[in-house]
């Protein structure tokens, strides 16, 4: 029989939401009075509404009661429930699979349809699912066939063509009452042995094995002939399939499997070790990524379509490395689930501050937590750095974060898990400053450079370069490299003496210009400063108001000592202050990001305040990383925003959003090119607006200078 629909049940089937059905439970029912209800009760009570789930676990059977019950429930899974549900780890393969195959697939669930879809959403794309049933969409619910039967009806299937899989014996009667075939999986508290008693296709160990080509003949518990005392024979004898049955010995319930990729071709072979070659030559005369990078792009997109190795070392290499790629997909779910909130312990406490009696980790009354140690050596230096810097609480976490899971703790951040993290703009304000303190140790004549004339530190450059290159000279065993390197040695010593000479022909010429504004200053009269204004262009005219401006504001700032010192003030504090240089980038890429995020499937409903506070963040991760490699690089670069290069910086910003926004690789890669290509836009926008608003400012105050 080919299947055409698969319907899923959600909790246990396709995800884990134990821990957050748990906890809401838990809450609840503590709240009430009962504290000896275990985890394990619980979870048996998963696929129950919630009114049989409270009166099975509480012995309540009043409506009102209950209906209280249910009430505070849905307010515990509004901060509990998406944030601890995971969907199981071949969940996302099977469903896009079956996608693909051209199947419709769908969930019933006695879950809420919003909270089903906030999950999904961080996983697949808008309308993925053909269909999700929730707990609102019926009157009654499982084993009620009422929501399977509405998806059937309104996908326009058959009953025929239509697979339910679920993982309790509620879904099984679901799909008996239904008409409908059925498929077990026993992700749950629900054993193979429970779920076999119930007519079904197959039970599976994953939902992988929907892929499978072999599958088992329907089972139908109240028909097997070994029920029957009278055939013992032959219930002890392998069944042999019925060639004259009307059950297939082999349904064809499946979609065909993936079609392999085909062997990578001649041409693609040569492309790739032309970039291979290519980025050796780079990367062997100059400090380019050209080409390893347009190498790397390739290999990634050849990989996609095409299969570098033979099948048979496919064949060998792919059952050793699944142990790894179980171990990796852990690492992932860790890397989205972050630090966990500790329980809260069941043993009752009493609080060294007040005396309370509590239950719990903190008290109920002071808030003191109940680990209070004595002060030892270990927890007395973080007390004290607490105490001077004030960064003891998430900073230490924060920074741990940045550096291995940014988008997923920047995602749980903006969604209210806060108390564990450091804000950023503060974390920005201290990086900072360690930035400081730490080119003040590694590279102190960086922050002397920064003060130098432009002239100066051209001069130093080429200073610098030439002596570097005379080194290589001198080492240099090759006489054409040496005869190269002799030509552009002599070019910069030419370029050295033109700059020296620019440099003290500029001295000269602002000399010469204040004798002259002083001397004419002295002779000069009233109707010598009138200017034939027909004879001007624009440009000048503009230039000549500008300057009589400064002028005027300048004698009013020396006529005014607080406001010369305050201007000073500001003055000082914004050159050269990497934070606030930082801060200033924020807005930019903050609304470039909104601007190429905007789809509804990558947004998650950030605002662009949001947003601001997330770039704030991935600042605060490429600051951390810029002090890191600094004694490496044994040099600072004050005067540039960061101490990391432009395409390391793009690989940041690419992976925070890839994580940030549950998007391929593929996609955030161009998303960012895209948010980059955005900022460039709002940057020139930003001075055009800003050189129009100085025209018309200009022209405003021009007749209150005459």
């Amino acid at each position: 029989m080919n299947y055409t629909t698969y319907l899923f049940d959600f909790d246990y089937t396709l995800a884990d939401s134990s821990r957050g059905i748990v906890t809401c439970f838990q809450n609840v029912l503590k709240r009430h009075g009962y504290t000896e209800v275990t985890d394990e009760e619980i979870k048996r009570t998963i696929g129950k509404t919630l009114e049989d789930s409270f009166s099975i676990l509480t012995g309540v059977t009043d409506a009102q009661q209950l209906a209280g019950f249910k009430k505070e429930y849905g307010k515990e899974a509004d901060t509990h429930m998406t944030v601890n549900t995971m969907l199981f780890l071949e969940t996302k393969s099977v469903l896009i699979a079956l996608k693909d195959a051209g199947a419709r697939i769908g969930i019933i669930s006695t879950k809420f349809r919003f909270r089903i879809k906030d999950l999904l959403n961080q996983h697949f794309p808008d309308n993925f699912m053909d269909i999700i049933i929730g707990g609102e969409d019926v009157k009654a619910a499982k084993p009620s066939p009422e929501g399977l039967l509405l998806a059937i009806k309104q996908l326009h299937a058959t009953k025929a063509e239509t697979l339910y899989i679920g993982d309790s014996t509620v879904d099984a009667e679901t799909a008996q009452a239904a008409g409908v075939d059925f498929a077990g999986v026993t992700h749950g508290v629900t054993t193979a042995q429970e779920l076999s008693k119930y007519p079904h296709r197959k039970i599976m160990a994953t939902l992988e094995e929907l892929l499978d080509k072999n599958e088992e003949l329907p089972s139908k518990s109240e028909e097997s002939p070994c029920e029957d005392n009278t055939l013992p024979d032959k219930c002890n004898e392998p069944q042999q399939p019925d060639c004259d049955s009307d059950t297939p010995s082999l349904p064809e319930n499946t979609p065909p499997p993936p079609k392999k990729k085909k062997r990578i071709s001649t041409g693609q072979i040569i492309l790739l070790v032309i970039f291979l070659w290519l980025s050796y030559e780079e990367r062997k005369y100059s400090d380019s990524w050209l080409f390893p990078i347009l190498f790397i792009f390739t290999l990634w997109g050849v990989s996609q379509k095409r299969r570098l190795l033979p099948e048979r070392i496919i064949a060998f290499i792919k059952p050793r490395w699944h142990p790894y790629a179980v171990r990796l997909r852990a690492f992932h779910l860790k890397l989205v689930r972050g630090k966990q909130a500790p329980r809260n312990s069941q043993e009752p406490c009493t609080c060294r501050n007040c005396g309370t009696t509590y239950v719990g980790n903190y008290c109920s009354r002071c808030g003191q937590s109940r680990k209070t140690p004595r002060y030892r050596f270990s927890n007395a230096i973080k007390n004290i750095l607490g105490g001077f810097t004030n960064i003891d609480n998430g900073f230490g976490r924060t920074l741990i974060d940045l550096l291995y899971r940014p988008g997923y703790m920047i995602r749980d951040f903006i969604d209210g898990k806060r108390i564990q993290y450091f804000r950023p703009f503060q974390t920005l304000f201290i990086l900072a400053a360690l930035y400081i303190m730490a080119v003040q140790v590694i590279d102190p004549e960086a922050l002397k450079k920064r003060e130098k004339p432009k002239a100066e530190q051209e001069i130093e450059n080429i200073i610098t370069a030439r002596d570097e290159l005379i080194k290589k000279r001198d080492k240099s065993k090759n006489q054409i490299e040496k005869q190269t390197l002799d030509i552009t040695i002599k070019s910069l010593e030419e370029s050295l003496e033109k700059n020296r000479d620019k440099s003290q022909k500029k001295v000269k010429e602002e000399a010469k210009e204040e004798t002259a504004q002083s001397d004419s200053l002295q002779t000069a009269s009233p109707s010598d400063s009138v200017v034939d204004t027909d004879k001007e262009g624009l440009l000048d005219e503009l230039l000549d108001s500008s300057s009589e401006i400064g002028e005027k504001l300048g004698k009013y700032f020396d006529n005014s000592p607080f406001l010369q010192k305050v201007w000073n003030l500001l003055r000082g504090w914004a050159h050269g202050n990497k934070a606030f240089s930082i801060i200033a980038t924020l807005p930019l890429f903050a609304l470039a990001t909104l601007m190429a995020f905007h789809r509804r499937k990558y947004k998650l409903n950030y605002n662009l305040t949001e947003h601001v506070f997330i770039q704030a963040y991935i600042a605060c991760q490429i600051l951390f990383l810029s002090i890191v490699i600094l004694p490496i690089n044994g040099h600072a670069q004050v005067n540039d925003l960061y101490e990391l290069p432009w395409w390391f910086i793009f690989v940041l910003f690419w992976w925070d959003y890839k994580q940030l926004y549950s998007a391929t690789w593929w996609k955030s890669f161009w998303r960012t090119i895209l948010m980059f290509f955005y900022s460039l836009l709002i940057a020139i926008l930003f001075a055009v607006v800003v050189a129009l608003l100085t025209v018309a400012l200009l022209y405003l105050l021009k007749p209150f200078i005459a």
